[in-house]
């Protein structure tokens, strides 16, 4: 596979930024992660929108224009001919000799396949384990996946598939915005959250939807829970911690909104 490291064409696999980047020894840095799905882009343009708002946001100097980062974009999908995978894109604060100042920035974007999930995950549901954790500046798309790494091996032995974070409210997963459904009516968590790509687009499809702020308490009592992101598009949660979930079972307003929203991408 091939990407740009700046404006070189480079391989995937040989890719190579200074020791002295500020991504690497800072985590100063931040990214978006753009699917494609039978040759085309899922919301190119929304993704390519927060990860300029990202940028703006991190006060990481940026030289590239929207327009400019789009035709990279399509220039890799088209010589890397992928049908059904992934373009991450990532920017850095680039080199600082002193650890520090700002000097160029420096934008990495890498193509590859998209890992299958289980058909099982969207059959029969997934559980999330609960963390009291709040991301640090959740309206960016940063790359400081810390706290979730160092639970890797807690989630692998609980058979987990992500960690919620809970403090006097839920707020998001690791990787994905969440949904609950209590008595029909469907809430999802208003503040404090990254406002995921898919996310947005569940909200426009289904305006009733309620923004508020929702307990772990009352997580647990409602009669279904799902996970919205470009990865995993909806996927159903079954379980939280050592809470069934409704009754364990995939939720009828589940399937019906992922039905609905398979046809909203058409």
């Amino acid at each position: 596979m091939k990407g740009f490291i700046n404006d070189k064409l480079i391989d995937c696999g040989n890719a190579q930024v200074s020791a002295y980047d500020l991504g690497l020894n800072r985590g100063y840095a931040v990214f978006d992660f753009f699917r494609i799905v039978n040759g085309n882009f899922r919301f190119l343009s929304d993704h390519l929108d927060r990860f300029i708002n990202s940028i703006y946001l991190a006060k990481i100097p940026n030289p590239y224009t929207k327009s400019q980062l789009h035709d990279k974009v399509l220039e890799l999908q088209a010589i890397n001919k992928v049908d059904n995978g992934y373009i991450r894109i990532t920017l850095t604060a680039g080199t600082s000799l002193n650890f520090g100042s700002l000097a160029a920035s420096t934008l990495i974007v890498l193509t590859g396949v998209s890992g299958a999930n289980t058909n099982t995950d969207y059959t029969e549901g997934v559980k999330l384990i609960s963390k009291t954790h709040q991301r640090s500046f959740p309206r960016i798309k940063s790359t400081d996946y810390f706290f979730p790494q160092m639970l890797h091996q807690e989630l692998k032995e609980g058979k987990a598939t992500d960690v919620l974070y809970a403090t006097d409210y839920i707020t998001e997963t690791s990787r994905a915005n969440i949904f609950c459904v209590k008595d029909g009516k469907i809430s999802t968590p208003k503040k404090n959250i990254l406002e995921g790509i898919t996310r947005k687009k569940i909200v426009t499809m289904e305006p009733s939807i309620i923004l508020t702020d929702i307990t772990i308490k009352d997580l647990y009592a409602c009669d279904e829970v799902f996970i919205t992101s470009s990865s995993k598009e909806l996927m159903p949660v079954v379980q939280i911690d050592n809470q069934i979930i409704g009754t364990g079972k995939v939720g009828q307003v589940y399937r019906n909104l992922h039905t609905q929203f398979s046809t909203f991408c058409k």
